[in-house]
């Protein structure tokens, strides 16, 4: 049978958990020389934090993104001030005299985008440092409270963007270290080849298939239950491939627990006598070779009498 391939960080993981605590309990009495449980170790606790640092990274960033939505709030207000005051000189509806403050699009609509706060920002700067009478400082609408705002909105730009980048750091990171995860998987993989068998069962301690295992079963497929009594039903299916045997599975509704066995059939079809009276009952059918069962089929449920 083939291992596996762990296509996920969080399969990876765990499967490096599995491999320490079997090279920790099998490693001395199969002399791992190049995957013992402390290589394995390194490289899962690499993994581990720079999964971590990862996630850290994009928690940061959700953070400064929040700080850059905050900042441009604020920003919006001192532009709205600004417009607002400015109404009485420049028009209460959009006109040419409105472009040197940045409004343009026949609006005077103020933007919630921080890259378009910039230019209307420096629109404002400049039209005050121009026209110093037309300041408020009780209204903090002046050149300098201005600069200020852009400077505080640069501010949490740049910092969303150095996060966006540590972000993509962090991640290339991790993938880095899932890679050599991988690597020392399937390192561990070629080493017990060469101390264990291929039907060995220490492979399952290890979190792997046996080589030697046949693959496991397809699913179970048309399933048909047919009551033939009061208590008893005729069941039959179609062959799964690599399929040893069958095991019949029934649960009963109301009843607490999971499924039971009802037999393991070496054939196509079964037939359950005794069955519970007056009862509603799922049945279910797996496929069973010496590499595992396979998925269950689909439920078909029956009620007795």
């Amino acid at each position: 049978m083939k291992q596996l391939k762990i296509t996920t960080i969080a399969g990876l993981i765990n499967q490096g958990g599995v491999l320490v605590g079997a090279a920790t309990d099998l490693g001395a009495i199969l002399d791992l020389h190049h995957n013992d449980k402390d290589k394995i170790n390194e490289d899962l606790t690499n993994l581990i934090m720079a999964v971590g640092g990862h996630e850290q990274a994009k928690a940061d960033l959700y953070d400064r993104r929040t700080a850059l939505k905050t900042t441009a709030s604020t920003t919006r207000t001192h532009l709205r001030k600004g417009r607002d005051v400015l109404k009485p000189f420049f028009g209460y509806t959009y006109s040419n005299l409105w472009t040197q403050l940045g409004y343009s699009n026949d609006s005077l609509e103020i933007t919630d985008k921080p890259e378009d706060q910039q230019a209307m920002l420096q629109a404002l700067r400049t039209y005050y440092t121009s026209h110093p009478t037309f300041e408020v400082p009780l209204l903090n609408l002046t050149a300098a409270h201005t600069d200020a705002v852009i400077l505080a909105l640069r501010a949490a730009q740049n910092a969303v963007a150095a996060q966006e980048t540590a972000v993509e750091t962090a991640m290339n990171i991790r993938d880095e270290k899932a890679a050599a995860m991988r690597t020392r998987v399937s390192m561990v993989v070629d080493e017990l080849s060469q101390v264990l068998g291929p039907l060995d069962p220490r492979w399952l301690t290890f979190g792997l298939n046996m080589p030697g295992a046949d693959e496991t079963p397809d699913q179970v497929t048309g399933v048909k239950v047919t009551l033939i009594g009061p208590t008893a039903a005729a069941m039959k299916w179609n062959a799964s491939a690599r399929a040893q045997y069958y095991r019949v599975w029934m649960k009963v509704h109301g009843v607490e627990g999971d499924y039971v066995a009802l037999g393991s059939p070496g054939d196509l079809d079964f037939t359950a006598e005794n069955l519970p009276a007056g009862a509603t009952i799922d049945i279910i059918v797996t496929a069973v070779n010496n590499g595992g069962e396979s998925p269950v089929s689909d439920v078909i449920t029956i009620t007795t009498h």
